[in-house]
């Protein structure tokens, strides 16, 4: 008998009964450290923005080659792609190179030529060969 009224007395003790000569403190979460509003700083290899501010599409037909490397990761005409693997390789314009190393980056690099063709008016950058020719326009032009 004497076993079950220990458990009993151990049983109906709680932790607050030990911390009541304790004060009640109110603590303020920290306030969130504000992310980088900055642009984070690229090795000079791999700045797409500077490449392309050297090596922009100079007409309409530049443009369609560069898109076709970047689509196929392969070299045409003024752009020369050296691969490293599936999605790294080095992308050589008219007065530099640029280290594109991953798909991401090639993507990025897509969206800013779309973005130029757009401010200087030109759509539909196909490039040249037999199926480009054959295909009716879907813009009836």
């Amino acid at each position: 008998m004497p076993v079950c009224k220990q458990m009993e007395i151990f049983m109906n003790a709680t932790l607050a009964d030990y911390f009541e000569d304790f004060e009640s403190v109110n603590v303020e979460p920290s306030a969130p450290k504000p992310k980088r509003k900055t642009p984070q700083k690229h090795r000079p290899e791999t700045d797409i923005l500077l490449w392309l501010a050297g090596n922009a599409p100079v007409n309409f037909q530049n443009l369609a080659d560069l898109r076709y490397c970047l689509y196929h990761r392969c070299s045409r005409t003024d752009f020369t792609v050296k691969r490293w693997d599936k999605d790294d390789f080095n992308l050589t314009g008219r007065s530099s190179s640029l280290h594109i190393v991953s798909n991401k980056a090639r993507r990025f690099l897509l969206w800013q030529l779309r973005i130029l063709a757009g401010e200087r008016g030109w759509r539909g950058a196909l490039p040249r060969s037999r199926a480009a020719l054959t295909k009716p326009s879907l813009y009836g032009l």
